[in-house]
């Protein structure tokens, strides 16, 4: 598909642990042409020679030298000395946004991709006209962004969203004898432990010995299987803790499920349950809904990044 010159505004790149995934958008935000290639795993300048020919190929693709160019990492970028924090690239400790910068000029500007998630879905998705919007990402991790009223929240940190690493709920884990289990950030006992894709696989050991997948306690639920239903409501009781706890401390209006666990079939129904058992009386519920740009919200919330008035 090529791109028309005329209507090319922005290009966004979703940065994956496998895939960079590069989109030229127009003004209207509709995608006019996409390149998907491969991500280099062996070494930063691998990853900064790939990341440049995406740059090089949404700007030849637009007609504009100078093409603004957002980007979504997994991980974090520190807004003061620029450097990448990232478990899953060769790029951690690295400053990848200023080299990026060096190496191909105009403006570029990297965030986190649950956040350019969130984005994408706060403007022109699933959380238009909300005042507050949480992006949550129930996949390979657990993660999310904050917009309100079609910003990214700021912090010094840029940290705003990273729910997945708070402490789980002491009454829940000592009501079903859980384990406190390490989490990759270097932390012991957090959420993500037990809310990502493969914490329904640990929650799964610990309950009944049995390793299953994510989609097979789910399967075994619509089935009937009491084991697999048992697994699913402690997994949703877990997370509907977890949501109690951003109501309480950010109270959103609007909470979009992103990530693969999104898929399962009726989630926004069973989370809402979940947080009503355990809300405070005379709450608001927020709405909680799934995405309507799904797997494209990446590079829609990169390319947002670097929208004019952001």
């Amino acid at each position: 598909m090529s791109a028309s010159t005329s209507d090319a505004a922005w290009g966004g790149i979703d940065l994956g642990g496998t895939k960079i995934e590069a989109t030229l958008f127009d003004s209207n935000l509709t995608a006019l042409a996409s390149r998907r290639i491969p991500t280099p795993r062996q070494s930063y300048a691998d990853l900064l020679e790939a990341l440049t020919a995406e740059i090089t190929w949404l700007r030849v693709a637009s007609g504009q030298p100078d093409l603004p160019v957002g980007i979504g990492i997994p991980g974090l970028i520190d807004p003061i000395t620029g450097q990448s924090v990232t478990a899953n690239l060769p790029a951690n400790g690295m400053p990848l946004g200023n080299d990026l910068k060096a190496r191909n000029g105009g403006f570029i500007r990297l965030a986190n991709d649950c956040k350019c998630f969130a984005l994408s879905e706060a403007i022109g998705g699933a959380g238009e006209g909300y005042h507050t919007v949480f992006g949550l990402i129930l996949g390979t991790g657990l993660g999310g962004g904050v917009v309100v009223d079609g910003a990214l929240l700021p912090g010094p940190n840029v940290l705003a969203g990273e729910i997945g690493h708070a402490a789980l709920p002491a009454p829940i884990m000592a009501r079903y004898n859980l384990p406190i289990l390490p989490c990759g950030c270097g932390r012991q006992g957090c959420f993500e432990t037990f809310l990502c894709g493969t914490g329904m696989t640990r929650l799964a050991k610990t309950l009944a010995g049995a390793p299953l997948t994510a989609p097979e306690v789910v399967a075994a639920t619509a089935q009937g299987d009491e084991t697999a239903a048992h697994i699913l409501d402690v997994w949703l009781q877990i997370a509907g803790e977890l949501l109690h706890s951003l109501q309480l401390h950010i109270d959103p209006d609007c909470i979009v499920l992103g990530g693969g666990l999104s898929n399962i079939e009726g989630l926004e129904h069973n989370l809402a349950d979940a947080l009503a058992s355990v809300a405070l009386p005379g709450l608001r519920a927020p709405l909680i809904c799934k995405p309507k740009f799904g797997d494209s919200s990446g590079a829609r919330g990169a390319a947002l990044l670097v929208r004019p008035d952001a």
